[in-house]
């Protein structure tokens, strides 16, 4: 089963594009961010009980008006199993642009992004009809729908609409930013680009561990000691070294090191969850031994 198709525009407008023209590197990576913004945003609200393709239509050449198609296919299971109480109800297409603020009928993402305007969020409370009402840090309060406030949180989403409203406002020239569906218009303004700056987000610590283990010398960096590249026989990476006596010994040539020898250390690994994704850490707190990488034949010595 397949939803009606939903059809919106957006806009870009200011003395730079009189002549009706954008030059396409400016507009290819925003249109690309509409399509993973209402994507994203489709999963969120939707998991997978439907999906969603957001197509560009036909226009005038050289139109910095860009019209678009939202398309939204239902999977038969949940279509099926739609009457049950186990299925949440889907989202459609026109209510995902609502919530997103690129159509009108509510405040939308769009909406609380401008209403917040980089001031700290004080409060959220949940109300009694699963809507929340937002407090900001000079008591302002405002009452926004939990899909909205659910699409609001994802880092992703906000990077999509940075895409699309702020760096194309930072150019000369581009002073406003329109969203249109039907007779109803959402506005941003060059003004109004900062707030849609995507927010800076605390890594989050998701594990570490210490083992004791030998690690083959790969790079060894003099100017900058710590930042050695190793190897543990199935993949390379750069450690921090904090054994003193250990740093100490190589800055005063008191050890000598060559490429693939091989040290055993402690060797701690931190796994974190950043904005970029999954990252790690390795740190090595003890090197324990230092083996060349010489090798020499096992002659039987009479002991």
């Amino acid at each position: 089963m397949t939803d009606k198709m939903t059809e919106f525009k957006i806009s870009y407008a200011g003395p730079a594009l009189v002549s009706h023209e954008m030059n396409v590197k400016d507009l290819a990576p925003a249109l690309l961010s509409i399509g993973e913004l209402i994507e994203d945003a489709n999963t969120i609200l939707n998991g997978d009980q439907a999906k969603i393709a957001v197509n560009i239509k036909a226009t005038q050449p050289g139109s910095v008006i860009v019209s678009l198609s939202v398309i939204q296919d239902f999977l038969k299971q949940a279509v099926s199993l739609f009457s049950s109480n186990e299925v949440n109800a889907i989202v459609n297409a026109g209510q995902i642009l609502t919530y997103l603020g690129l159509a009108g009928g509510g405040i939308g993402v769009l909406g609380i992004i401008k209403w917040v305007k980089n001031r700290d969020i004080k409060n959220i409370t949940t109300l009694d009809d699963g809507n929340f009402r937002m407090e900001v840090s000079d008591g302002e309060t405002r009452v926004v729908k939990s899909s909205e406030i659910k699409l609001f949180k994802f880092v992703n989403i906000r990077k999509h609409f940075e895409t699309i409203i702020k760096k194309p406002l930072e150019k000369e020239g581009v002073e406003k930013v329109s969203f249109i569906i039907a007779d109803q218009q959402n506005t941003v303004t060059k003004e109004e680009k900062d707030y849609f700056t995507t927010p800076s987000i605390q890594e989050e610590i998701l594990g570490e561990t210490e083992t004791e283990q030998s690690l083959q010398i790969v790079n060894i960096s003099f100017q900058e000691f710590g930042k050695w590249r190793f190897s543990d026989g199935n993949a390379s990476f750069y450690a921090d070294i904090l054994d003193k006596e250990f740093a100490a010994k190589v800055q005063h040539n008191q050890a000598a090191f060559a490429k693939d020898d091989v040290l055993k250390v402690k060797l701690k690994r931190k796994q974190y969850l950043s904005l970029g994704g999954i990252k790690t850490d390795y740190i090595i707190t003890r090197v324990i031994e230092h083996r060349s990488a010489a090798i020499q034949i096992q002659l039987p010595f009479d002991k």
